[in-house]
């Protein structure tokens, strides 16, 4: 299998580099306009370097491409490559209407490719193992669910103000934007559908993009809270899912023990641990196995519109 990255930035390097070491792979071939972008593959044994947009497309033996470029690019690169007739793995947000989202679905349907939302934390073992303890029935009567993706970038010495300022709010991309999409698709995959219902933003350091967000959404009558920050105290990543017998934590920073469930009849609990397997790989090998006619693509583009629709709803909100 011959698969194209197009953009090597932060997270195209790490696409690039982990379907380096996938077995399916025998060639990894990159596109990228910017001056220098290739050196860091240099010593990559199975990558190859396009000379343009153009060529990548062309080449017939390409089956698969996966796009990690700025976000305000996504439509228009996406229709390229399914009208090329290549299969496809979009970051987020994979457009900003709902209307492009469907477009480039119905191009992939015409041609029987593969259409795919990177919706990474699903591949990661705990939210797979909340999915079982949900579908065994476990967990009863569902009160309140909470979920949390707090960077406490301000204080982090790699991170820092100056980080958000040069990448984010220089390109005009707020915390919404960035980091909604990743729990927005952990909800649906474990429940199916939710709905909107407010929210609220803080613009502590930028006048126009919001650094923090409190969203509030509703999923079979069950409010959830989301709280996503670049900028607030304390590191947070995971989600507490409320029962009427039970409660199930998950603690995404944690290297051990990161998914708790609590008994509350019996005043009891019990841990979970996973391997530090960083879920990247499997979500790339479930990309090809789609591709190959192995798996069935659950986050084409019905599961994009879903949370595109969203997500523009409170985007549009002032």
């Amino acid at each position: 299998m011959k698969i194209g990255v197009v953009g090597v930035g932060w997270w195209g390097k790490n696409i690039v580099n982990t379907l380096e070491l996938a077995e399916a792979v025998d060639r990894v071939v990159v596109y990228d306009e910017r001056a220098g972008a290739y050196e860091v593959f240099w010593n990559n044994k199975k990558t190859d370097y396009a000379e343009s947009l153009e060529s990548l497309l062309s080449d017939a033996s390409i089956i698969g491409i996966c796009v990690a470029t700025p976000p305000p690019t996504h439509y228009e690169l996406s229709k390229r490559i399914l009208l090329a007739g290549k299969h496809l793995l979009i970051e987020k947000p994979p457009a900003y209407r709902t209307s492009q989202v469907h477009e480039l679905g119905m191009i992939a349907a015409s041609k029987k490719l593969v259409y795919m939302l990177d919706a990474l934390y699903l591949f990661a073992e705990p939210v797979q193992k909340i999915k079982q303890i949900l579908d065994s029935g476990e967990l009863k009567k569902i009160r309140y669910i909470q979920m949390f993706r707090i960077g406490d970038e301000l204080r982090r010495p790699e991170a820092g103000i100056q980080r958000i300022q040069k990448t984010m709010f220089a390109h005009g991309i707020d915390v919404i934007e960035d980091l909604f999409f990743h729990d927005a698709a952990v909800l649906l995959y474990l429940f199916g559908d939710f709905n909107y219902r407010s929210s609220e933003k803080l613009r502590l350091y930028d006048p126009s993009l919001c650094d923090t967000a409190r969203i509030q959404l509703m999923v079979q009558n069950v409010p959830v809270e989301l709280t996503l920050s670049w900028t607030l105290a304390g590191r947070r990543r995971g989600m507490v899912i409320h029962g009427e017998e039970c409660i199930v934590e998950y603690n995404a920073l944690k290297n051990e023990n990161q998914l708790t469930k609590y008994d509350l009849t019996d005043n009891c609990q019990e841990n979970f641990s996973f391997p530090a397997v960083a879920p990247l790989g499997a979500l790339l090998d479930f990309y090809m196995g789609c591709i190959m006619g192995k798996n069935t693509n659950p986050f084409g583009s019905a599961f994009m519109e879903k949370i595109t629709s969203i997500w523009r709803t409170i985007s549009d909100e002032h």
